[in-house]
């Protein structure tokens, strides 16, 4: 019997095949044409970004080739980028698919279908282990419905793109048709796209469903020619005699379908999951998009097989988060080239695995980016000054939020350690006006500030950010507490860019006065004394400055964005120049971090 005779292909050249436009089954419109796009927009790695992170990881301060396969990770983020170094994959998204599946009712696991609902429900309390391990690694979770037998009620975090109530029994008839396996590949392209739009900048693959890796291990016996004693797991940990009726049903399923792993779609919706279909299309998309896509066990295993036979370049885009301990793990792993970052006997599936490599993808990345080279080395002299690397650092939040203390431990990291294993001095530069008795709630604030601050750090109070990020040695600036010069290797804190943006629009004139809106030509036809082409030029200047600093530099600001609107015209003109700077300083910095309660996020 041929895969899925009810729904061959017509065309043994089109991996989609024929396919109905009815949009219940396809509610993104013409099925396929989502996933047509999206197999023509994958392409292979840059070769020459690969090649110049090989040249630059070679160059780098330590013995070649001595962190291994982290070197080959970082090449692979580059070729993906297309850029050497490559950014960092973060902030992170991790989807988690859940479906249910007919195949259950074969007695291939000993935990009831309910569990999936069950489990659902626990993502979404953030109860889950895959939670856990989420908010320690700083990325977030989505749950996508694409299968579930029951209706789940709505909920935050919870995207419903039911394609069908659980899948047919596989070992019986074909678990689903051809246009239901396109609308769940294509489910898992628009939350791949969705993600990466929403700002992530690497993907991790999760998934949940009871029984799941009974279509898991047939799947990648299709792909990988293994007998089914050789694919088939113990999954949630199953006794001798259930994991026989789990090899017999592959088997079965096998020899049911004879699966024809040109026709990768066929075989997807033979015997495959819905969660297995979705994940074929967020790792095509995550592939399209060319950001990375970490993936975790058997489930994403499996799929990553599939999607590998509809777009063999796709695999430039993944990264195998570990190794499960299921058996069919290893092998499609094997088939398609990937290392494993961790190999720690896990089979939670959930994501877990994906979630724990997460800091190992994000490390890759960091030594092209902040590692010395030799060269570097050599020219800093035995005190190794020209071994530090400069970064920027933006930190936002609301009032009161921690965004100040944040920024003062973060420049404090930076400085560089004495011999005596001190942090070395940071340079502050106070942009706010000096405190006087006509505001003692600012004095107050004021007072506050400098005795949080370490007595060997020097402030400057200060406008002229500008010469600070560009001199190489600032020297003496007018109003420092200190007596001592700041050095041109210490660390710089600004805080903040929010009243040093109020001095300027007032020193310009912008206040009580006809101004463009962010983003638009300054109007007037004397651009010299127009406040907007006043303010436009100083904005300029140190956006300029800062995306050429050779400092390390920390920067304060608050977020504008979420609060009321402002009242007053000056209230709202001082908020969108302020939205729009904050912009600007966040697309030119390393990191950026966001306050929230007393609670910092890293966003980038």
């Amino acid at each position: 019997m041929a895969a899925v005779n009810s729904a061959d292909s017509s065309n043994p050249d089109d991996p989609i095949g024929s396919a109905s436009s009815d949009s219940s089954a396809n509610p993104g419109g013409t099925a396929g044409s989502l996933l047509s796009r999206t197999l023509r927009a994958v392409r292979p790695p840059d070769a020459d970004a690969v090649a110049r992170a090989r040249a630059r990881q070679d160059a780098l301060a330590k013995p070649r080739g001595a962190l291994g396969a982290v070197e080959d990770l970082g090449a692979q983020l580059a070729g993906l980028a297309g850029t050497c170094p490559p950014p960092l994959p973060e902030p992170a998204g991790l989807a988690v698919f859940a479906g249910d599946h007919g195949v259950h009712r074969q007695g291939v696991s000993p935990w009831p279908q309910e569990i999936t609902a069950a489990m659902v429900s626990t993502f979404l309390s953030g109860g889950a282990v895959v939670n856990a391990l989420a908010r320690q690694a700083g990325a977030w979770v989505l749950v996508v419905d694409v299968g579930v037998e029951a209706d789940l009620p709505p909920a935050p975090g919870l995207l419903d793109r039911k394609v069908r109530a659980g899948t047919d029994d596989l070992s019986e008839r074909p678990a689903m048709s051809r246009d239901e396996a396109v609308a769940a590949v294509e489910v898992g392209i628009e939350v791949a796209a969705d993600l990466v739009a929403r700002g992530c900048r690497c993907l991790l693959t999760g998934d949940m469903g009871i029984a799941n890796t009974t279509p898991a291990a047939a799947l990648v016996a299709a792909f990988t020619g293994g007998t089914p004693e050789q694919v088939t797991g113990r999954g949630t940990g199953i006794d001798d005699a259930t994991w026989a009726t789990k090899v017999a049903v592959v088997g079965r399923a096998l020899e049911l379908h004879r699966p024809d792993p040109a026709d990768p779609l066929g075989v997807l919706a033979a015997l495959g999951g819905l969660e297995h279909a979705a994940t074929v299309g967020f790792l095509l998309g995550a592939a399209a998009a060319r950001v990375p896509v970490v993936l975790d066990g058997i489930a994403a295993g499996a799929a990553a097989l599939v999607a590998r036979a509809l777009a063999p370049e796709a695999v430039g885009a993944f990264v195998a988060g570990h190794v499960s301990a299921e058996p069919a793990a290893r092998r499609a792993l094997t088939a398609l080239g990937l290392r494993p970052v961790l190999d720690l006997d896990l089979r939670l599936g959930e994501g877990s695995g994906a979630v724990l490599a997460l800091p190992v993808v994000r490390a890759a990345a960091v030594v092209l980016t902040e590692v010395a080279t030799l060269d570097e080395v050599a020219a800093g002299g035995a005190a190794g000054q020209g071994a530090r690397r400069p970064r920027r650092i933006l930190v936002l939040g609301g009032a009161r939020s921690g965004k100040s203390t944040t920024a003062e431990r973060l420049a404090g990291q930076a400085a560089q350690v004495g011999p005596d294993g001190q942090a070395g001095p940071v340079t502050y530069l106070a942009t706010g006006p000096r405190p006087t008795a006509d505001d003692p709630e600012w004095a107050e604030r004021v007072r506050t500030h400098r005795e949080r601050r370490p007595p060997y750090w020097t402030t400057v109070e200060t406008a002229d950010l500008v010469a600070h990020l560009k001199a190489d040695d600032p020297g003496r600036t007018e109003g420092t507490e200190s007596t001592e010069s700041p050095d041109s290797t210490e660390p710089l804190l600004i805080d903040c860019l929010s009243t040093w943006l109020t001095r300027v629009m007032d020193e310009a004139g912008c206040f009580g006065t006809e101004h463009h809106s962010p983003g638009a030509p300054p109007g007037g036809t004397d651009n010299v004394r127009d406040p907007a082409a006043v303010l436009a030029a100083e904005v300029d200047a140190l956006v300029a400055a800062w995306e050429s600093t050779n400092r390390t530099v920390v920067a304060v600001s608050n977020e504008v964005g979420g609060g009321v609107v402002p009242a007053t015209t000056s209230g709202r003109l001082f908020r969108d120049e302020l939205g729009v700077l904050n912009a600007r300083i966040a697309a030119a910095s390393d990191e950026v971090w966001l306050l929230t309660a007393g609670i910092p996020q890293r966003l980038r």
